[in-house]
């Protein structure tokens, strides 16, 4: 490692201290870091008298490894690293380097280049003094790997030497030494390499477009973003129209990034273009605290946190907490089981890591309304349009005839969709046949869907969207009646009177009955008002249904247009009656039907 350097430099100590970091480095001119890389990996093994004896001395004169007797001259780490970069011929301000390790510090301040995020062809300063302008090292930067990195550096062990660092970052301790900082070179000219360029610099072409290179990627700033984040429009690199237009519109896959402004401190991955947040629980689990961190203008932030991860993407837990692998559908992430894996050729899929935290809300996420799916396995040709969260058939003719054949056709695990087909709709959905010939309204309640009238939905019900649902499908669920034991009140307020269904009868319930028979700890739907009139105008329940009421512990059962026989015990059990199905009711209900 460093021996310490002997030269000191003062003047910027009161600058450094007043400002902290960037998270980018900024540069202003062409730049091909591995040609810096190059040259320090060509000089391994090589002593301070090398190159003939004159040794490494900086390009401004001042210093020199070698005492031209084949001993060194002094601690000789700075004088190594102002030589590589001063050999690479495209380092502009190289002179100003000496044989301090802190005048490269120096430099990064005064040009802007000094960063966290290590860049081939860097310098790394450790254990930086800005009340003493004195720093204990400096090496270069060869190799980036994630968060390892390769350096060379002079006077490590007396001679020119390299070695790999983990996890590098600000903080890192290389045995006794702390890395304080990395230092981008300023490069002259016009590159056509801009990809290449430390992340933070700006680059533009000819036109007036500018844009900040973030992992080997060029992103738009725009005008909004120049002051808010601290953008430094005289630190331009001009790079060739080709290459400007050419550089990637987003980070690579895994880039962590934050808004350039510093006003959130929330954290993001980028994943085929999209910002996905990363929660507290996955910074550390996630392996992204050891990853750079990138800050991106807070537009591009903006528009990447609203995208949505494409149709087909195969995703995991980053953290490898949860083994489950899941397949995107329009910003929903649904679950692949194991048989589907390779039968359903998701196993050739490319698979992404992403935050457990933002994998779990897109696993509770609904498939939207509208998108239409049939069997990732091919072995079912039937074909489904999402509504309300159910997967609803299409017959051949709705498939044509109400336009589906003209949408997007995406395959969706076996079993979830049989799950999805099984369900029923959310609640208080507006659905509507999808080809417009009828042009009733209705609701969804408890998996059945009441009609409206024009009042009710002019009054109630309007301000909302209508979901067009296949018209076979909308008409089960019409034939449906609504199931015994849903608790239900006018949806419009006017009347508060709640109610409990029992075989197609809407049957009042008083405050004290709502109460004493547990229906105050079940959900109350909204229906229509005209619907809930002629449910509870019924003069009984229909035949079949299973009745019990507070005054006793016998079973009815509505029989012969409404009357009522007992039932015995041995009528439940399997292969007879379930209990479940029982609705439990006022007693003024059961006393008022005749015995059959």
């Amino acid at each position: 490692m460093g021996i310490t350097d002997k030269l000191c430099k003062t003047g910027l100590a009161a600058m450094v201290a007043a400002g902290a970091l960037t998270t980018f480095a900024a540069g202003s001119a062409h730049a091909d870091a591995a040609t810096i890389a190059g040259v320090a990996n060509s000089q391994l093994g090589n002593g301070p008298c090398s190159l003939g004896g004159y040794g490494y001395v900086p390009p401004g004169g001042i210093g020199h490894s070698c005492d031209g007797a084949g001993h060194k001259y002094e601690s000789w780490c700075a004088d190594f690293a102002a030589w590589v970069w001063g050999r690479s011929g495209d380092v502009a301000y190289v002179k100003e380097l000496t044989s301090s390790a802190a005048s490269f510090y120096d430099y990064g301040v005064r040009h802007g280049t000094l960063h966290r995020t290590p860049q081939v062809g860097d310098a790394i300063v450790y254990d930086y003094n800005p009340s003493t302008d004195w720093a204990q090292h400096v090496n270069l930067v060869t190799a980036v790997n994630g968060s390892t990195i390769s350096i060379v550096g002079g006077n490590q062990s007396g001679a020119v030497t390299g070695y790999p660092i983990a996890n590098a970052a600000i903080g890192t301790y290389v045995g006794s030494q702390r890395i304080s900082g990395f230092i981008s070179p300023v490069f002259t000219g016009t590159t056509s390499n801009p990809s290449s360029l430390p992340a933070g610099t700006l680059v533009k072409g000819s036109g007036s477009t500018v844009k900040v290179i973030v992992g080997g990627a060029g992103l738009a700033i725009q005008g909004s973003d120049v002051d808010a984040d601290h953008y430094d429009l005289s630190h331009i690199v001009t790079v060739d129209d080709a290459a400007f237009n050419a550089l990637p519109a987003v980070p690579p896959n895994g880039t962590v990034v934050m808004d350039q402004s510093g006003t959130d401190n929330s954290r993001f991955v980028v994943v085929d273009g999209v910002a996905l947040n990363i929660g507290g629980g996955d910074w550390v689990s996630g392996g992204y605290s050891t990853k750079p961190q990138m800050g991106v203008p807070t537009s591009w932030l903006r528009d990447a946190t609203q995208r949505t991860l494409g149709t087909g993407v195969v995703v995991l837990d980053q953290s490898g907490a949860d083994n489950s692998r899941y397949v995107m559908v329009n910003g929903a992430a649904l679950p692949v089981s194991g048989a589907e894996w390779d039968a359903d050729g998701f196993s050739t899929r490319r698979s992404v890591g992403v935050p457990g935290s933002w994998l779990k809300d897109a696993a509770a996420r609904p498939v939207p309304n509208g998108t239409v799916v049939m069997n990732q396995n091919g072995a079912d040709n039937s074909r489904y349009v999402m509504v309300a969260g159910a997967a609803a058939g299409l017959t051949p003719a709705e498939w044509t005839g109400d336009g589906y054949d003209d949408r997007p056709l995406m395959g969706v695990p076996g079993s979830w969709l049989a799950r999805a087909a099984a369900a029923k709709p959310a609640d208080n959905v507006l659905l509507k046949g999808e080809s417009g010939a009828d042009s009733s309204v209705y609701v969804t309640a408890n998996g059945s869907a009441l009609p409206l009238t024009v009042p009710e939905y002019t009054d109630v019900w309007g301000s909302r969207a209508t979901t067009g649902a296949p018209e076979k499908w909308l008409a089960d669920l019409v034939a449906k009646p609504l199931a015994n034991g849903t608790v239900i009140t006018n949806a419009s307020g006017q009347e508060a009177t709640r109610y409990v269904m029992a075989g197609g009868k809407a049957v009042a319930l008083s405050a004290a009955d709502f109460t004493a028979l547990g229906y105050d700890q079940q959900p109350l739907r909204g229906v229509p008002g005209a619907w809930e009139a002629t449910a509870a105008a019924k003069t009984a329940p229909a035949d079949g249904t299973m009745l019990l009421s507070p005054d006793n512990t016998t079973v009815w059962m509505v029989v012969n247009n409404g009357h009522k026989r007992p039932m015995t015990p041995s009528e439940f059990g399997p292969g007879g009656y379930s209990y479940l199905d029982v609705v439990r009711v006022p007693t003024a209900l059961t006393a008022a039907l005749p015995g059959a």
